[in-house]
């Protein structure tokens, strides 16, 4: 059957205590007995008949798991006479409640009201849907039925033919019983989500998953697959385009096809799964659709290749039929490996999902997400389903990014956002302090603690708070300090710090803070004269005077220089005179002394980088321009330190890789 376009005809569910259902009379001469039809089969089912269906997660926490079946019936004329199939229902129980669900004949036409069955001839017919709607879909609430009746009622006969099935809910034939996820979580960007649900097409893919990204638009206060200020006619318009497609779980490569050009944006055309990937797992097999041509795994193009769950296969594209950029994939029972099979539910387990609906303002890992654990995602209105892929809760920051940096917090929310990060897998490698017009503003960089490294973070010390706390951490426990600035706090000297404990880091790692400009000077010959290098020179100035703290280690970079009393106009030659030297900046801190801008900056003659960049004097959005750019270069930030002139913001940073 081909889509039409045709105005669409619902198909009817009674939920009536006590009900039943029969057709109109419409003929004379009608003949009571069962009409003459034998079942051919009856699928998906298993060996036993029970016809599977799919267990969907609940779309919030508090509501309870649904189903959904799509099933079709294969009968037989026994008779010596044509039969017409005049109307077809699905029956259950909902509870002690009975559902009818009286079926549109043809889901495409409906100017179809019956079939007519030839004697000796076979019928086929499938509960479908057309994309992304109910249709003939049968919906299941809790709790789900133990079993269904399909009724065929026919002209001429008082009584249905009914065909009774017990239901069974599908388990994937994978280890667990689910698959994964193909789309990772370090993939999303600040407020996005993958998206998709369990409501696809009808046939072979009424059980299939169109994927995407969604992201929420602040000004048009929407979720949209498109970046803000896009209209979807070019395909990198999309949130999604080009995001890594991975394996849902572990087989064997038994077919592929690339080369396949891509539609443009939203303007449709082609046909077809596009560029495509199939793996074999040894019962089952998964497609996955529609990649964007010659993105495919080199190493996975050959019949045989051998696929570990979470490999990447491709890139999400827009090749095939395809309306936008999305990716497909579904699941057939194909124990034979030959791509063909029985179309199944495909169950997934180690991610969260939430209704849309439930995420009216924005991004929010508070909100009812429930946590998918062997069932298929659920079919809800509009489409609407986020997807957070990873068992661990939502949050406000994906894992797995490189970094997460932060610029000019207010000391009043500082905390709130440490704790948010933190809170996300992530841990501080640099922490900043500076004040404008009185008030003092935060700047701090994270990085993923995939291998969770104990850590403590610490900010608003005394010198002799400061003190206690290096004393239990460093002495005592073992730990060591990444980051330790000094800063003016409303006319008062404060440290922040960041300590870890990392295995076999028992080297010595000279440090002070407090300490005047001489006194600085001295212990800084003293450690330097030992083969130390300094890593960290915070320098503030206080009532007129410079406090220094620092830290020292010994590394293997060559030469090492530190300037801890640049002006603008000094830090900028010294720059450019390093540089030429291909001498690389490891470090910055910018302080007010005097009423003028003063920089302490380390350099290293070999740190290790293979390139870098820099800024002296950005505002906040020029330094966000640059933060942007340096990140899609493949860069990290590695120091970023603020500054007031003229009662504004400023930033110096830099970034390498």
């Amino acid at each position: 059957m081909k889509h039409s376009a045709a105005i669409p005809v619902i198909a009817f569910t009674l939920l009536i205590a006590g009900a039943s259902y029969k057709p109109s009379k419409q003929t004379t001469n009608r003949t009571p007995a069962v009409p003459p039809v034998e079942v051919i089969d009856v699928q998906p089912a298993d060996a036993s008949g029970n016809i599977y269906f799919m267990t969907c997660a609940p779309r919030i926490s508090s509501d309870k798991a649904t189903g959904q079946l799509s099933c079709f019936f294969k009968i037989k004329n026994k008779g010596s006479n044509t039969l017409v199939l005049k109307t077809i229902t699905y029956n259950w129980m909902n509870g002690n409640s009975p559902v009818i669900k009286i079926m549109m004949m043809d889901k495409d036409d409906p100017s179809v009201k019956q079939f007519s069955i030839a004697a000796g001839n076979t019928f086929t017919w499938q509960n479908e849907r057309d994309y992304h709607k109910t249709d003939n879909a049968v919906q299941f609430s809790s709790p789900i039925p133990a079993s269904i009746q399909i009724k065929l009622f026919f002209d001429g006969y008082d009584d249905p033919f009914v065909i009774n099935r017990s239901l069974k809910s599908y388990s994937s034939n994978v280890p667990g019983g689910a698959y994964g996820f193909p789309g990772r979580e370090e993939e999303m960007g600040m407020n996005e989500y993958w998206y998709a649900y369990g409501g696809h097409g009808g046939g072979s893919q009424f059980y299939a998953y169109d994927i995407k990204m969604m992201g929420w638009d602040k000004d048009a206060k929407e979720w949209k697959s498109t970046f803000p200020g896009k209209d979807g006619t070019k395909n990198e318009h999309y949130r999604g385009y080009g995001k890594t497609v991975r394996a849902v779980g572990d087989g064997t490569v038994i077919d592929f096809k690339d080369g396949v050009a891509e539609n443009i944006g939203n303007g449709g055309g082609g046909s077809g799964g596009g560029n495509w990937m199939k793996i074999n797992n040894g019962k089952e097999t998964i497609c996955y659709f529609h990649m964007q041509p010659g993105s495919l795994t080199k190493s996975l193009m050959k019949k045989g290749a051998v696929v570990k769950k979470g490999d990447r296969l491709g890139l999400l594209g827009n090749a095939g039929g395809s309306s936008e950029p999305h990716m497909h994939v579904e699941s057939i029972i194909d124990p034979d490996a030959d791509g063909q099979g029985q179309w199944v539910p495909m169950n997934l387990s180690g991610l969260h999902i939430i209704d849309l609906n439930e995420l009216e303002a924005g991004a929010d890992p508070t909100a009812p997400w429930t946590k998918v654990e062997k069932k298929g995602l659920p079919f809800l209105n509009g489409r609407r389903c986020a997807i957070w892929p990873s068992a661990g809760k939502p949050c406000w920051y994906p894992g797995g990014w490189g970094e997460i940096a932060k610029h000019g917090i207010a000391e009043s929310k500082y905390q709130e956002e440490l704790n948010k990060i933190w809170n996300c897998g992530y841990y501080p490698v640099w922490v900043d302090a500076y004040d404008v017009n009185g008030k003092t503003f935060f700047n701090t960089i994270f990085r993923y603690n995939s291998n969770n490294y104990p850590v403590e973070v610490r900010h608003n010390m005394t010198r002799d708070g400061y003190q206690a706390e290096y004393n239990n951490w460093v002495k005592q426990k073992g730990y060591r300090l990444v980051q330790l600035d000094n800063y003016n706090d409303n006319g008062q000297l404060k440290l922040a710090a960041i300590f870890i404990k990392k295995p076999g880091q028992a080297q010595a790692q000279p440090a002070y803070h407090g300490l005047s400009a001489d006194e600085h000077q001295q212990l800084f010959e003293t450690y330097t004269g030992q083969g130390y290098v300094p890593v960290n020179v915070s320098v503030t100035s206080v009532g007129g005077k410079r406090y220094y703290a620092a830290f020292y280690e010994k590394r293997n970079v060559g030469g090492s220089v530190l300037k801890s009393f640049l002006s603008q106009q000094e830090y900028q030659q010294m720059f450019d005179d390093m540089k030429a030297k291909k001498w690389e900046q490891v470090y910055i801190n910018a302080y007010h002394h005097d009423g003028q801008t003063r920089f302490s900056v380390i350099w290293y003659e070999k740190s290790g980088y293979q390139s870098y960049s820099a800024t002296r004097k950005s505002d906040s959005d020029g330094y966000q321009d640059k933060y942007n750019t340096n990140l899609e270069n493949g860069m990290l930030t590695r120091c970023v330190t603020g500054y007031e002139e003229g009662g504004k913001h400023w930033f110096a940073a830099h970034w390498s890789k």
